[in-house]
């Protein structure tokens, strides 16, 4: 039986990944906004208020549950910011919860999703990603763009979520293919709990759903 322990993704150069624990985001964010102003000196007169956005950003993702989450700003908050973000979650296990296989339960949440009022405007679509099978996609571009992913967790009732977001994209294809391209790197991590070895990936981000990482 095998136990998830962290997840991979990979992010473009350009973006920063944010440390999320309350006690240490502040220096993780003033560094991700000076890398930002290396990159695009254009940013540095904004500096402060982009250190501003950022810990909202943070603090919103962990207090959502999140345990990974990484950011791009370009641009200037005069001339228009072109601010993108990804935060990955994992829902709490319930082991009462009956434990479908993947390809059923994407089946299932893609057509309850499909019939959900709420998510009318969405194109849902079940996918699959190279490194962690079967997922439900679900992409909304209205003003801004939100891609989000549902990966089920193996043996297990728990899905990671991915949600990239875009609040301002009046051309949202490229995103939508940026962030399809971030997706198919995913990469769950697990143990095997009945002492075999397990999969060893580099890069892993490695959580503890307790504490958010």
């Amino acid at each position: 039986m095998k136990a998830v322990t962290g997840a991979r993704i990979v992010t473009p150069g350009d973006w920063s990944d944010l440390d999320l624990h309350p006690s240490s985001r502040h220096g993780s964010i003033r560094r991700a906004v000076r890398q930002a102003v290396t990159r695009d000196p254009g940013l540095e007169g904004n500096a402060v208020r982009l250190i501003g956005l950022l810990d909202d950003i943070a603090r919103r993702a962990y207090d959502s549950g999140g345990f990974f989450c990484s950011s791009l700003v370009l641009g200037s908050l005069e001339t228009g910011l072109l601010v993108a973000n990804v935060l990955i979650q994992i829902t709490p296990d319930d082991e009462k919860q009956h434990v479908a296989g993947a390809a059923d339960w994407c089946a299932g949440m893609a057509a309850a999703v499909s019939c959900d009022p709420d998510w009318a405007e969405a194109d849902v679509s079940v996918v699959a990603l190279p490194f962690a099978g079967e997922a439900v996609r679900l992409v909304v571009a209205s003003g801004g763009v939100c891609v989000q992913y549902l990966v089920p967790v193996a043996e297990s009732a728990q899905q990671f979520v991915l949600t990239f977001t875009s609040p301002y994209a009046p051309n949202p294809a490229p995103l939508i293919s940026l962030f399809d391209s971030m997706a198919s790197s995913f990469a769950p991590e697990y143990d095997d709990i009945d002492g075999d070895s397990g999969d060893v990936l580099a890069g892993v981000v490695r959580f503890d759903a307790a504490t958010n990482g």
